[in-house]
């Protein structure tokens, strides 16, 4: 969506870091599972258990923390979509407002007209040109 972000996109990365959230959280439970498995008894399967035990809790919060980035990734993707949308409604508003002053006629139908048939697409950088074209003409 060009200079002010692409909500789809953040999405996307957001999909694909819960997926490998999932995938870490899966490969976690098969290290418990095995571990579960092991019938030894010794000393050394105890620190193994432990050991085991520890990297398990590891995993699941590294999993944990991929999975809130993911969440945190789509809510910056409807902030940035709500902000689109604003930026888009006041673009209309300009719009609207040239188009009136336009049908207005008079000392600033010159003016205007310039500008009007010269408005970028929703989104634009060049938004910021016609911005101080509109205001050093006293337009806006």
């Amino acid at each position: 969506m060009g200079a002010y972000g692409d909500p789809d996109a953040l999405d996307g990365l957001a999909a694909e870091l819960a997926r490998r959230a999932g995938a870490v959280r899966a490969a976690g439970e098969e290290h418990r599972r095995a571990g579960a498995r092991t019938r030894w008894v010794s000393d050394a399967a105890t620190a193994y258990r432990r050991q085991q035990a520890r990297d398990c809790a590891a995993v699941d919060a590294a999993a944990d923390a991929m999975a809130h980035a993911a969440g945190l990734l789509r809510r910056h993707a409807d902030e940035v979509r709500a902000r689109l949308a604003a930026i888009a409604r006041a673009e209309r508003a300009v719009r609207s407002w040239l188009d009136q002053q336009a049908a207005r006629g008079g000392d600033l139908l010159e003016e205007v007209a310039d500008v009007v048939g010269e408005l970028p697409e929703a989104g634009a950088e060049a938004w910021r040109t016609v911005s101080a074209r509109l205001s050093s003409a006293g337009l806006w």
